[in-house]
């Protein structure tokens, strides 16, 4: 008897898993077709016009139009020219949007997207604004795209490659110049000595941005990266420009792993001046805010008070009712939630509302 209502309790909670689970998801590709705050082209739509249709073929215009800055030693340029290159965003500068992006490149030779463009005319810069850039050429292509913030996992196994790169990349830099012209050998050394210790024994998981599109083909979010030279001349991984999962953690994994794991080393996710865990919290609320079609909260004004709840404070200092929505949200982004339940998560949310979210007319939970 205890068998038989045991098998109906199995039967039943099965057929609840069944209908409770999400199937795949249709209504979400519809929101992010529409343009957000920085990838509007606005005025520079015409250098739009000629966009191919296949998505390989947008990541290769895109790939040509920005370098990024721990590449340029890779491309062989030296030093001295880095000065007279293209850099439109700087620390303390609002971030460019899309349109500020074109206007630069309508500048520099070729003046367009589709001829070859030279290292040297490209825009300096890093994954946030490729990240924009390629979900900014998507959208305007009718095909749906969003930026999502996490990091690059376990790209640390060609340890000699790894170490190499960003041995080269601290002599190009002039990093430990004085030492380094003194004594070469101690300078390889420390620089190896650094390399090794925060990244490769912690296996370093480093902070990434990255376009996320729907592949109608497959009915799915899949992963996009332009810049698929990166880990090539970073660490020998040859993805191409869909970026396999072993290779990308969202922030709301790492956010999961780091609440659930007791011997967790945060030295993992620390990026400088955030120690490991206050990185994972910012993360996963900039990619939470980028789902509600705000991107890259804060970054416009980084020395204003949405930066500051974001980026400035830390983990030690979240009191147990935000740790509590956070946990939630992680929860929530887990199950690739619909544009409805991210604004309701949003509006019921105590502790997690931003000012300037409401404020962007693009967003999905605006005021105006």
């Amino acid at each position: 008897m205890k068998k038989k209502y045991f098998l109906g309790a199995v039967i039943i909670s099965f057929l609840f898993l069944l209908c409770s689970t999400k199937g795949p998801d249709t209504e979400n590709p519809v929101h992010y077709k529409s343009f957000s705050r920085l990838t509007d082209p606005k005025d520079f739509s015409f250098m739009l016009e000629k966009l191919p249709e296949d998505v390989t073929k947008i990541c290769g215009i895109a790939k040509q139009q920005i370098v990024h800055h721990n590449l340029l030693p890779y491309f062989g340029i030296p030093s001295h020219k880095w000065e007279d290159m293209n850099r439109i965003w700087s620390s303390g500068v609002s971030i460019p949007g899309m349109r500020k992006m074109l206007a630069a490149l309508n500048e520099a030779e070729p003046k367009n997207l589709y001829g070859q463009r030279q290292v040297e005319q490209r825009l300096i810069g890093a994954c946030m604004l490729e990240s924009v850039f390629l979900t900014g050429l998507l959208r305007y292509k009718n095909i749906p795209a969003r930026i999502r913030a996490g990091y690059f996992k376990d790209t640390m196994a060609n340890q000699e490659h790894v170490v190499n790169f960003w041995e080269n990349v601290s002599k190009a830099k002039g990093v430990e110049r004085e030492l380094r012209e003194k004594d070469p050998e101690q300078w390889k050394e420390l620089m190896n000595a650094i390399t090794k210790r925060e990244q490769i024994e912690v296996n370093k998981h480093i902070e990434h941005w990255i376009c996320e599109y729907w592949d109608k083909n497959v009915g799915r979010w899949r992963l996009l990266d332009a810049n698929d030279t990166f880990l090539k001349a970073s660490s020998g991984i040859d993805v191409g420009f869909h970026l396999p999962a072993e290779h990308f953690q969202f922030a709301f994994e790492a956010w999961q792993t780091m609440r659930n794991t007791k011997d967790l080393n945060p030295d993992q996710y620390q990026e400088y001046p955030q120690d490991g865990r206050s990185h994972i919290r910012s993360q996963m609320l900039l990619d939470f805010f980028c789902l509600l079609n705000h991107d890259m909260a804060g970054f416009d004004d980084q020395s204003g008070e949405e930066m500051e709840f974001i980026k400035g404070k830390t983990y030690a200092d979240t009191s147990p009712e935000e740790l509590e929505e956070l946990d939630m949200l992680a929860n929530l982004l887990s199950q690739n939630p619909t544009k409805d339940e991210l604004i309701t998560f949003y509006r019921n949310s105590k502790t997690l509302q931003i000012e300037e979210v409401e404020k962007d007319p693009y967003s999905f939970v605006s005021s105006k």
